[in-house]
């Protein structure tokens, strides 16, 4: 029995660990959370729709993601919030997501102003990104 509670305790702490990286990345789970945030600090937010078995997905977050001029641009126009697209089909279905990764750019009231749709290099993301503007 201790050892049950023992292994217990560690995955908790693991997915607090790994739950906790993944928040210093910069990176909401909440998409209401971050319209919120995006309409308070008058940014866009970009949704990246995306499943842990795709592989074009982790690509993107390596190459693209985890470079500092992805969390250069981001930090200065975007609320980052990641979907998980096999667990939240209600948003997948509402913005008509039909692959991944698929990157939905939302106002600070939740509409969609851009989509992005499959990989994309981190230079023409960026250049593509750089055009969107949040409403004044």
């Amino acid at each position: 029995m201790n050892k049950r509670i023992l292994a217990v305790l560690v995955l908790a702490v693991c997915g607090l660990v790994c739950g906790a990286a993944f928040a210093e990345e910069g990176w909401l789970e909440d998409l209401d959370a971050a319209v919120k945030q995006a309409a308070e600090q008058k940014k866009l937010v970009l949704a990246d729709f995306t499943a842990s078995w795709c592989g074009w997905c982790a690509k993107m977050k390596e190459e693209v993601f985890e470079k500092e001029e992805f969390k250069a641009l981001a930090a200065e126009k975007f609320v980052l919030v990641t979907i998980d697209g096999d667990k939240n089909r209600v948003l997948v279905d509402k913005y008509g997501v039909q692959g991944f990764p698929t990157l939905v750019i939302l106002d600070g009231e939740g509409k969609e102003v851009h989509k992005i749709v499959g990989y994309k290099a981190l230079t023409p993301l960026l250049e593509e990104l750089k055009t969107l503007e949040p409403a004044k």
